[in-house]
């Protein structure tokens, strides 16, 4: 763990340490048809990490992240949130998909946050937030809200609980969101490249909730990003993709500072 991040949380205690999830990734494969994205993907990621990937377009990163919450069906191998299988039951010797109510369950403790915000444009920034809690956790509304409140003061939008979606500019509306994945509480939190659909004037102001998120240290994260700074500020490890493997894996600054791997190497002679 980087020696900057603490485990308690900020003065406010809008929000109860849960601890961080385990993730444990085995040999997952995953094709559309006769296309593979994924070839044998092994990862571990310990509680409180924070862990980016990055790569090029079409490496597999995003598909990787939505199939650790099982947005998309394995082709093979198995994914372990805090020794729990994701998406699938073992019976005997075969794998079994989870019917999606059964599979939604196991999604509580994982946020996700996409590159779209896909908030409901016929609610409010509260009610975006509040949604969730109080229908899928049974949770009192008063409660929620005052939670809720609480979540955006932390994102920096305190005071735009009444705005609707189509009254924030796009980095407010990504803070949104995050505040709504975090209502729920989550041990993991999954970012696919979140700063993608904005402005570049609005990418700093999103990029700062996360490396506060991060800073905290009360959650395991895994970002899917392009923002090469920010990886490197906020990231335990970093794991580089490309062709839908891993090909190194390391601390910010052996994998962006030191790259052992030509293709790695050629990857960030690009971007940086």
């Amino acid at each position: 763990m980087a020696e900057n991040k603490t485990r308690t949380f900020d003065d406010t205690g809008a929000l109860p340490l849960t601890g961080g999830a385990s993730v444990r990734i085995e040999h997952v494969n995953k094709s559309y048809g006769d296309s593979p994205v994924l070839f044998d993907i092994n990862l571990e990621v310990k509680p409180g990490e924070t862990v980016c990937f990055i790569g090029p377009s079409g490496s597999g990163k995003s598909t990787l992240l939505r199939c650790v919450n099982h947005l998309e069906e394995l082709s093979g191998g198995r994914i372990y949130v805090d020794n729990d299988m994701i998406g699938y039951r073992l019976s005997g010797n075969k794998l079994y998909e989870l019917h999606e109510n059964d599979a939604c369950k196991k999604r509580v403790d994982v946020g996700m946050v996409f590159q779209s915000f896909n908030l409901f444009p016929h609610m409010t920034a509260l009610e975006n937030i509040t949604l969730a809690p109080v229908i899928v956790l049974k949770q009192p509304r008063a409660e929620v809200r005052e939670r809720a409140l609480d979540l955006l003061e932390r994102v920096g939008l305190k005071g735009k609980d009444g705005h609707y979606p189509s009254q924030l500019s796009g980095g407010q509306q990504q803070r949104v969101a995050i505040a709504r994945a975090l209502a729920m509480q989550p041990k993991l939190m999954l970012f696919d490249e979140p700063t993608s659909a904005l402005d570049p004037e609005l990418v700093g102001e999103v990029l700062a909730v996360i490396k506060n998120l991060a800073r905290a240290g009360d959650m395991t994260m895994i970002v899917v990003t392009h923002e090469m700074g920010f990886a490197r500020e906020v990231a335990d490890r970093i794991i580089f993709m490309d062709a839908g493997r891993i090909v190194e894996t390391g601390t910010p600054e052996q994998v962006i500072g030191n790259p052992q791997h030509e293709r790695t190497r050629a990857f960030l002679s690009a971007v940086l």
